[in-house]
């Protein structure tokens, strides 16, 4: 209670008050005519209890509709050509398209300034929805996108997890690929990791460390290295290890752009990718299969997941109230990169 006193009430408040999800309180606050009378009831006073003024701005949006579904695109996801970005965008389009709305694309150029572009995306009423990825553990873009019972949904997920979201199964995936090398013969495993400030990335770490205590391989953290989303990562990562003298039999990578980088490393040192050290990535970038070795990774239906983020988004602008999560499969892609550990002389 003096933790309430202390600072100004919120929507979540309010729904924890009552007992019912973020997305019907705002909906009964901002006058939606498909919450019955006596729920409206309810929240109104609980509001009027804890002394929590609802923002009016989202229903002064809904009363001007723009038929336009926005995408943050947020860095390093500011070129056109990254294969992820692009295919996601189309199966996106497609579902907005066949029920008239339109996709447009917005920047977010540094870190720091998402949560400034979201917000004059709203407050501008640009358009009648958003989405974007990259979620953190605590992300405040969602939080005020909840305080404002603005329609979203996120590719990827947050430590609270009270609102609509898709994701790969990182924490599978890392744990498959983890076993697939230590069914192989590897004991010394290397984690190269996309930044930890991104949810996904420690779903992957917790499939890692899980695959290593399940085989009784003790956890290295040496091993575990965290890169930054840039060409050269993996390369740094691999450097690092290899002129340290941790040498690993195998990586795991958090995405093929390390992997790759990676393995241009290794042969600065004179290891040889797949017969020397075992690379998997994730993700299947069209240069991951002409790469030499081929690169075992991860694939998935880049289209087929836009799709079903478009259907998502479509279900909230409907009025649908209910909480919409997915959580998809990626499917391994074995190829030449992945071999037993080499016989040391």
């Amino acid at each position: 209670m003096t933790d309430q006193l202390q600072r100004k009430p919120n929507i979540r408040d309010v729904a924890a008050h009552v007992g019912m999800s973020v997305s019907t309180v705002s909906r009964a606050l901002n006058g939606y005519n498909d919450v019955n009378a006596k729920t409206r009831k309810k929240v109104e006073k609980a509001a009027q209890t804890l002394g929590y003024r609802a923002s009016f701005a989202a229903a002064t949006l809904r009363s001007s509709q723009t038929q336009t579904v926005t995408f943050m695109v947020s860095k390093p996801w500011t070129k056109f050509v990254d294969p992820f970005f692009l295919g996601l965008l189309d199966g996106i389009e497609m579902v907005l398209q066949a029920q008239g709305y339109d996709l447009q694309v917005v920047m977010a150029r540094e870190f720091e300034n998402e949560i400034e572009v979201i917000r004059r995306t709203v407050e501008r009423n640009r358009c009648d929805a958003l989405l974007f990825g990259r979620t953190r553990p605590d992300d405040e873009r969602i939080d005020y996108l909840q305080d404002k019972a603005f329609p979203f949904v996120t590719i990827g997920q947050t430590r609270r997890n009270d609102h609509d979201w898709i994701d790969r199964d990182h924490y599978k995936i890392a744990r498959t690929a983890t076993d697939r090398l230590i069914r192989l013969g590897h004991t010394r495993i290397a984690y190269l990791a996309t930044p930890y400030r991104y949810t996904y990335s420690g779903h992957a770490r917790d499939g890692y460390r899980a695959a290593l205590a399940a085989a009784e391989i003790a956890h290295d953290p040496a091993l575990e290295v965290e890169c930054y989303l840039s060409r050269k990562t993996g390369a740094d990562a691999m450097t690092h290890l290899l002129s340290s003298g941790h040498d690993p039999t195998a990586i795991f990578c958090g995405n093929d752009m390390i992997a790759l980088s990676a393995i241009e490393a290794m042969r600065t040192f004179g290891q040889e990718p797949g017969r020397d050290i075992a690379v998997i990535g994730c993700d299947d970038m069209p240069m991951a299969a002409a790469a030499q070795p081929a690169l075992t990774t991860f694939s998935q239906n880049l289209d087929a997941l836009g799709m079903r983020m478009g259907r998502m988004i479509l279900n909230k602008l409907g009025g649908n109230q209910s909480r919409l999560q997915e959580l998809v499969d990626a499917t391994l892609i074995a190829r030449e990169s992945d071999l037993p550990p080499a016989r040391r002389v």
